[in-house]
């Protein structure tokens, strides 16, 4: 929970996309809580992506020297984020665009 959750890195990325977890709740909860907030049919994408993009940026610094970069991983996030619109239907494809938009 803590890599994924609650380090000042990870919470910065979550912050930058607009998320806010509770951590006091259960697991089941806590996300529960958190779609209700995004308000988004994109939720899963986002969140799912934005996990990967803080775990291989951990790796990325533990096994290849890399360094702790918000900027790096807020590429990576958007390059899955492009990634995904490559294989979801179109009302989906426009509201990533319109919500990856927003980050700029």
């Amino acid at each position: 929970m803590h890599l994924l959750f609650s380090c000042p890195f990870a919470q910065a990325c979550w912050i930058y996309l607009g998320v806010l977890w509770d951590l006091s709740l259960h697991f089941d909860i806590m996300i529960l809580r958190v779609r209700e907030s995004f308000g988004s049919i994109i939720f899963r994408e986002v969140i799912i992506m934005a996990m990967w993009s803080i775990w291989t940026h951990r790796n990325s610094i533990i096994f290849d020297g890399g360094s702790l970069s918000f900027m790096l991983w807020r590429r990576s996030f958007i390059e899955g984020m492009n990634s995904v619109i490559l294989r979801v239907k179109p009302i989906m494809k426009d509201k990533i665009n319109l919500w990856l938009s927003s980050l700029l």
